[in-house]
C-alpha cells in the first residue's frame, strides 16, 4: 500500500479560478430547459 506508517495523509485540493459569465449562462440554460419541459408536459395534457 502507499500509506505511510504515521497514519497522516495529505489531502489533495483541486482548485480553479472562477470563469467570468459562467453563472448567468448556467442559470439561463437551466431556466430554458425547465420551461421547455413544462411546455412538453402542458401539451401532453
Amino acid at each position: 500500500m502507499a500509506h505511510d506508517d504515521t497514519g497522516h495523509e495529505e489531502k489533495m485540493i483541486l482548485a480553479h479560478d472562477a470563469v467570468e459569465g459562467y453563472r448567468p449562462v448556467f442559470y439561463s440554460a437551466i431556466t430554458v430547459g425547465v420551461l421547455y419541459l413544462a411546455l412538453i408536459f402542458y401539451k401532453t395534457l
